[in-house]
């Protein structure tokens, strides 16, 4: 049983230890339209704390107002690889990322993400803060999971939801190499 919380680590020993848990590289996080800036900041902050290998936006028109962007991402966007790409370019290209196109997002067949074993090669899929993954880029998922609910709104914000799926991802990766 722990007796107390310890004490705050510094910034050069935290980034000692974050270094050895950068052994694996994350998915690739895809984001299918956007709009909010604080959104897709917060999600270039996330990618780049669960160690993901790229995060690609896929837009159906420009990206905007980058600098609240860049601010919400506090200069994640420098050390998490992105790009932004036209729906229907990255639709052209999506069988390149892998064969394990996951979608976050509550569909007919979505799994709850803490009852499947997602893949190690894999990448993740979000959408729209209102309409969700757009049908065409749904259509192009291989599965979909969802994070369970308990309270009275049926939904969570969608960087919260990659959150909670990312660092399931990582648990479940690690739990895989401590049993090889």
């Amino acid at each position: 049983m722990m007796t107390n919380a310890g004490e705050q680590l510094d910034g050069k020993t935290l980034y000692e230890r974050q270094k050895t848990a950068r052994d694996l590289a994350g998915p690739t996080v895809i984001a299918a339209n956007l709009e909010k800036p604080e959104n897709i900041g917060s999600l270039l902050r996330v990618a780049d704390a669960a160690g993901c290998a790229e995060v690609i936006l896929a837009q159906d028109r420009r990206l905007r107002h980058r600098e609240r962007i860049f601010a919400t991402a506090v200069e994640t966007q420098n050390h998490v690889p992105w790009r932004v790409s036209l729906v229907d370019e990255f639709l052209a290209g999506a069988a390149a990322i892998g064969p394990n196109l996951i979608a976050i997002e509550l569909t007919t067949t979505s799994r709850n993400v803490f009852e499947v074993a997602l893949p190690r090669a894999c990448a993740f899929v979000i959408g729209n803060e209102r309409y969700g993954i757009p049908d065409k880029i749904l259509a192009a998922c291989n599965s979909a999971v969802h994070v369970p609910m308990f309270g009275v709104k049926g939904s969570m914000n969608v960087t919260h939801a990659l959150a909670v799926v990312l660092w399931e991802w990582r648990r479940q990766m690690g739990k895989q190499d401590n049993e090889r």
